[in-house]
Parts: C-alpha cells; sequence; structure tokens
C-alpha cells in the first residue's frame, strides 16, 4: 500500500480487499448457482433498500454514540464481573492475535453481510426479515451507547493489554478513527454475529449455518481477546438479539413477496 496514503485510508483500503476476498471465496462456496448481472439487477431494484438502511442506521448510531454521557458506567461493570475477562488473555501470541483480528475486522462484515445474500438465494422473506431483525438490534442498542457508556477492557483493567488497538500504527489509526473507547455496553460485534448465526440456520444449508455459527463464536471471543468487551457486553448484546430476532418475525411485510419471487425466477430463467 503506498505510503502517501493515510494510515486511515490504508486501514479501510485493507479491510475492504480481505472482505471484498471473503465474498468472492464464499459466493464460490456457498452460492455457486450465483448470476452477477441478476444480483446486481435486483440489488439496484431491491437490495439497496434494505441494505442501505441498515448502513445509515449503523452509521447513524456510531456518530450519535460520539455524544455520549459524561459519567460511565464502567466501575459498575467491574462490580458486577471483576477482571473475569481476563481470562481470555492467559495465553497470548501473535499467531494468535492475528487470527483473532482477521475474525474481527473481516470474518465479522463477512458473516453479517453475506447472510442476506445467502437467505435470499433460499428465502427471500426471511432475507428481508434478516435485514429488520439488524435494524431493531442497533435501534435497541443506540440508547445504551448515549447513556450507558463503558469503556473498553483494554484500558480498563490492569490484566487486560489492548490487543486490537496496539497491534500496529495502521489499524490503531483506523479503529480510532470511528471507535470512541466508550461504546463497549452492548457488544454489537457479538450481538450482530449471533444474529447472523441464527438466521443462517434459516437458509436450509447446514454446511453455512455451521460455517456462520462457527466464524460468530471466533467474533464473539476475539472481543474479549482483543481487549474490547466485556463479559456482559455480549450477555446484554445476546438478550437484544433475541428481542431483535422476534420483533422482525412478527412485523408484516409490506410487499407481494410472490411477485418478487416470480421476478427473481423470470431473471434467472433470462440468464
Amino acid at each position: 500500500m503506498p505510503s502517501s496514503l493515510s494510515p486511515q485510508t490504508q486501514y479501510m483500503a485493507y479491510v475492504a480487499i480481505a472482505s471484498l476476498g471473503a465474498f468472492a471465496l464464499g459466493a464460490y462456496v456457498f452460492l455457486p448457482d450465483l448470476k452477477l448481472r441478476r444480483e446486481i439487477r435486483e440489488f439496484l431494484r431491491t437490495d439497496w433498500k434494505y441494505l442501505g438502511v441498515a448502513w445509515l442506521l449503523t452509521f447513524g448510531v456510531n456518530e450519535l454514540a460520539k455524544y455520549h454521557v459524561e459519567t460511565a458506567f464502567t466501575d459498575t461493570v467491574y462490580a458486577i464481573e471483576g477482571a473475569t475477562v481476563g481470562v481470555f488473555q492467559t495465553v497470548t501470541a501473535r499467531p494468535l492475535t492475528m487470527l483473532f483480528v482477521f475474525a474481527y475486522l473481516v470474518g465479522f462484515p463477512f458473516v453479517v453481510l453475506f447472510t442476506y445474500f445467502k437467505l435470499k438465494a433460499h428465502d427471500r422473506e426471511q432475507a428481508y426479515r434478516y435485514a429488520a431483525a439488524y435494524a431493531c438490534l442497533v435501534l435497541l442498542a443506540a440508547p445504551f451507547f448515549v447513556f450507558v457508556p463503558v469503556k473498553v477492557t483494554g484500558y480498563s483493567l490492569v490484566s487486560v493489554r489492548p490487543l486490537l488497538y496496539d497491534l500496529n500504527s495502521i489499524v490503531m489509526a483506523g479503529t480510532f478513527a470511528t471507535d470512541t473507547l466508550m461504546k463497549s455496553f452492548p457488544s454489537l460485534h457479538t450481538g450482530l454475529s449471533t444474529l447472523a448465526a441464527i438466521f443462517a440456520w434459516k437458509t436450509g444449508d447446514r454446511l453455512y449455518a455451521w460455517t456462520v455459527t462457527v466464524a460468530a463464536g471466533c467474533i464473539v471471543v476475539s472481543t474479549f481477546y482483543l481487549g474490547i468487551h466485556w463479559l456482559l457486553d455480549a450477555a446484554f448484546a445476546v438478550v437484544l438479539v433475541l428481542i431483535a430476532h422476534e420483533i422482525s418475525q412478527r412485523i408484516p411485510l409490506t410487499f407481494d413477496l410472490g411477485a418478487l419471487r416470480g421476478a427473481g425466477r423470470g431473471a434467472g430463467d433470462r440468464e
């Protein structure tokens, strides 16, 4: 990567390239019948609405979280669980750290976004309900980021090192550009990856479901190992996931799914 680029730009480029590689591999393994032209047409016709709303909500909540209340609740969380999360750094090694950094930065966007397209190929209705659950989860978490700020473990506990933030100057610059270090409660990495795992089992593809479930497990562990989240962050995120999933399964869909399925088949027939 050219040294003339800022560390933040290099960070975004590295993550984007690695994520695109993961998507390409995922499409090759899990969507062998994917028709690129058809997917582009469907994205421009329908998908951008759902994915666009999800992105805007995530961006908006991240911006909103920068303006949290002054009183932090880090001591409260510590009073509940102490330094228990430090057990995840009992053994640390550079290869293990790189594995968890990859899970956190690349595995996370893959399982969260690719699951939408995998669902759409098998059950279009659940794909849209997944997008709705994603939006619900982000909205449910937003008030806690603002009114219950909690500092990341790597800068709160003596027994936990901030392995993600101290990895190198590029990762530090990239994460510090978007992370206030005060919005660990609840853990959206835990919540969104767990949500993806739940919906992955609705695809009917056991290999994909197990792959996402294992990946989600690695992502959750990575948040502890890398010095980011508390155990309470993850536990509460799972509670919000269950609520968001229940809401997504109950809300009415305001469009004709049968017509959309027919349009999808028609597009596929014309390929």
